[in-house]
């Protein structure tokens, strides 16, 4: 047994993901990281595919969590974990060989509660994905800017399990946005600090959208989670306004179908590949359903229509 090394639990949660599955169990496998030193933990969220079957495949720990929602079954695994750290990511993923390392020798001090790793598309196919993982980059960590605090995001992240044990685990009644309050709360406790890694460290290869409802769906889902986010700690983040979101929107209607028409013209010269020539016009996509997404969310945060359940 390597007792030099702490022992890393691995969290994933897994819904419906038989088709991404497979290929992130692989790159578990195949971690620079002494297995007696290493527990992986998937936990099915109630899957209607074959997930489930195919996690039973592999020499992980397998949990089921009823709950709908990610953060449901992230919590199932965390109390159960048996690591001195916590890394999470999810199924659409694939990890570096070094992924654990790199995350883990970050933590060069005892105030280091959490390390975000470096994100990257997986691959590029269309103008959906090229513009969610090259020109959006989301998911992805912050480290903050001037008005809202850093953050890390559970596509890829270390924790020391200490954090969960003083500060609490995720907010599971939220689908969208609770990675982002769990950091705040680390922010916030003064025992610890977040950490982010450089560009290409700990990477892991995250799968993006290329269906452009899916793309346009999330967008609404996480303006929804990020206002009521900011609404309960507006300390952290200024409270997001749907007025301007849609002052922009109008704005971008002018201006973007022109950037996307000199795009096009340009493409022969610069030899742009075609997946870069809409951009502009997502641009207005993620600032009409910013709009609506913080639209909503305002109406239930001030209780004049029910509360959304986006997954």
């Amino acid at each position: 047994m390597n007792t030099d090394l702490p022992l890393i639990s691995v969290v994933v949660p897994i819904y419906n993901e038989e088709q991404e599955l497979t290929n992130l169990l692989d790159s578990l496998m195949a971690l620079n990281w002494p297995p007696d030193r290493l527990e992986i933990l998937g936990v099915d969220n109630n899957s209607s595919d074959q997930s489930l079957s195919i996690l039973h495949t592999y020499p992980i720990t397998v949990l089921q969590e009823p709950v709908p929602g990610p953060y449901a079954a992230r919590n199932t695994a965390i109390r159960q974990a048996k690591g001195e750290f916590i890394a999470l990511t999810d199924a659409d993923c694939i990890v570096s060989p070094n992924w654990l390392l790199e995350l883990w020798q970050a933590f060069d001090k005892p105030q280091v509660g959490a390390v975000g790793g470096s994100l990257v598309p997986r691959t590029i196919t269309n103008y959906v994905n090229y513009f969610e993982g090259c020109v959006f980059k989301s998911p992805n960590h912050s480290r903050g800017t001037a008005r809202i605090q850093p953050y890390v995001v559970t596509a890829n992240v270390m924790y020391r399990k200490a954090v969960f044990d003083e500060l609490g685990l995720f907010d599971q009644e939220n689908f969208s946005g609770p990675d982002v309050e769990m950091s705040w709360r680390v922010v916030q406790s003064g025992d610890y600090t977040l950490k982010i890694c450089e560009e290409g460290q700990a990477v892991v290869e995250h799968s993006y959208r290329t269906q452009l409802k899916d793309f346009t769906y999330v967008l609404e889902r996480d303006a929804y989670g990020w206002f009521f986010l900011a609404a309960n700690h507006p300390q952290m983040a200024p409270v997001p306004q749907p007025l301007k979101y849609f002052i922009k929107f109008l704005l971008g209607l002018v201006v973007y179908p022109w950037t996307t028409l000199a795009r096009v013209i340009a493409a022969p010269i610069k030899r742009s590949p075609r997946w870069e020539l809409p951009q502009d016009l997502l641009r207005l996509a993620v600032l009409w359903h910013h709009f609506v997404g913080t639209w909503t969310a305002k109406l239930a945060y001030q209780g004049r229509q029910p509360p959304r359940l986006l997954r």
